[in-house]
This record gives structure tokens, sequence and C-alpha cells, in this order.
């Protein structure tokens, strides 16, 4: 009898236990609540032209902004873009901060393990700018200071390549702010500053004294980044996007930024979106 008793007590104990850590009821997913409350907080750069930045109006442009709004558009949704960086873009999902991030960033295993992510929207590589003539080959900065944007997916693919290739351990400064790493690279501080090849585009356009060295150590395929375990929601961005593709949307938003009469810099299409049967 006394043993049949402590089983009961031992039971009651711990239904009252899982009620209490539930809190009552089952918390909404993110797909609920953007879903019931009409409204998707994108994270978005303000500070990666010509992907997103504020240009000389004071305008909040640029491609990923303008496939943010076009997504929540397709979804049925009001954006409310949110200023995220190199760091936050991905700090903010885990925080709940922002539902989803359209932030130019490179889908990494790395990245994986502390987010998840859409199907690829942008294919790009990484390479390296340089002073003009002052290396032929990215194999030629092995050794040398380089700069990195803090963040970037840039550091440990560098930091991989040079040792896949027996170099001393790569030197990289750290920068926040991108003019700041530009301006290292013009007066010698680093001798190259790696970055996503069109942002490195974009910033050195009309200074004849820095140039792009060709190929690159680390492709680029960008993903919208989205939180961890919402299947749900990561399945409505990625329907969005194939619709975008589908439609001709996405095409009439990238001939805009990269190949059209109004394109900051000459980027031709390279990928093709992955569209799943019905």
């Amino acid at each position: 009898m006394k043993r049949h008793y402590s089983f009961f007590a031992l039971l009651l104990i711990s239904i009252f236990l899982l009620v209490a850590c539930d809190g009552g009821g089952t918390a909404e997913s993110v797909y609920e609540q953007v879903m019931n409350d009409g409204i998707v907080r994108i994270g978005v750069r303000n500070d990666n032209p010509p992907m997103s930045f504020i240009d000389e109006s004071g305008d909040w442009v640029g491609f990923d902004v303008e496939l943010a709004e076009a997504l929540a558009k397709q979804m049925g949704l009001e954006a409310d873009l949110v200023v995220v960086d190199g760091t936050t873009r991905i700090s903010f999902l885990q925080g709940g901060e922002v539902d989803m991030s359209v932030a130019s960033m490179n889908h990494t295993r790395e990245r994986d393990d502390a987010i998840d992510f859409s199907i690829t929207y942008f294919w790009d590589n990484q390479s390296f700018l340089i002073r003009k003539d002052s290396y032929d080959s990215i194999d030629e900065l092995i050794g040398k200071k380089v700069a990195a944007n803090a963040g970037s997916s840039v550091i440990p693919s560098w930091q991989a390549y040079v040792a896949e290739r027996g170099g001393p351990a790569a030197e990289i400064v750290e920068f926040d702010d991108k003019l700041a790493a530009m301006q290292a690279l013009r007066d010698g501080a680093v001798e190259g500053y790696s970055e996503d090849n069109i942002t490195l585009l974009s910033l050195a356009a009309g200074d004849p004294n820095l140039e792009l060295l060709p190929g690159g150590h680390n492709p680029v395929q960008f993903g919208v980044g989205v939180p961890n375990n919402d299947s749900a929601w990561r399945d409505q961005i990625n329907y969005a996007l194939q619709e975008l593709w589908k439609d001709g949307t996405y095409l009439e938003i990238y001939e805009r930024w990269f190949v059209g009469p109004e394109k900051i810099i000459d980027l031709p299409l390279t990928g093709e979106m992955e569209v799943w049967p019905q």
C-alpha cells in the first residue's frame, strides 16, 4: 500500500511540473504569430551596397530591400524592415527581434548550426580587393595582413584556404565599418580586403587605384535566415521565393540592380533558383 501511494504521488508531481513548465499552453510558432499578426519583421542591412544601403537621398534601397518587400507581399503580409548588421542578422533571429533576415547572408554549415536557411536566392564568390597591380592572385596574399568584415563568412573561409595550402596562420584585421576597411586598404595598412565580390566591386566603383583579384576562396550562396526549427515558416518563405522566380518578379528586381541601365555594378545572373514541383 505504501509503495502504491508513493508512485501515485510522484505521478501527480510529474504532471504538475509538466504543466508549470509549459505555462498552461503551447507557445505560438513564428509562422503562426506572423500569419495571425499579418506583419513580418525582416532584418535587412543598410551598409552593404548594392544589396541594401542608404542612397544619396536618404532612402533605404537595394536588391535585398526590394526582395524582402516582394516576399512579404507575396505572402500577403506587411513588411516591417529592421536594421541589422553582420552580426545582429543572426542574433536578432535567435532573440526573436526579427522573423526573417534578408541580409546578404552566405549559407554556411557554421551558421546553419545557429539558425535555419531558405533555399539559395543569390550566387557570387569571395575574393580580394587590392591596390592596383600589387598582386596577381589570391595565393600571393597568403601570409599577408588582410581585412574582413566582422562576422563575415570570409574569415573562416580564408583561414581554411590558407591552412589547406600550408601557409602561416592568416592575419585578419576585422572591421565593423566597410569604409574603414577600404581606407585601411588604400593607406597600405592591409594588403587586401575580402568580402563578397559584389560588395567589393560596388565599394571600389570609380576608383582606378583598386582592382578585384580573379578567382575566389569561397563560393557565395545567400539564403534567407529564419529561426531554428520552424519548418512551416521556412517552407512559406521557400514557396514565396519560388513564386517570385516563376512569375518573373525576381528577375525584374535582379536586372534593375545588376544588369539594366540603372545598375551600380555589372553582375550577370549565374545561378538558378530551386523550384519544387506541385
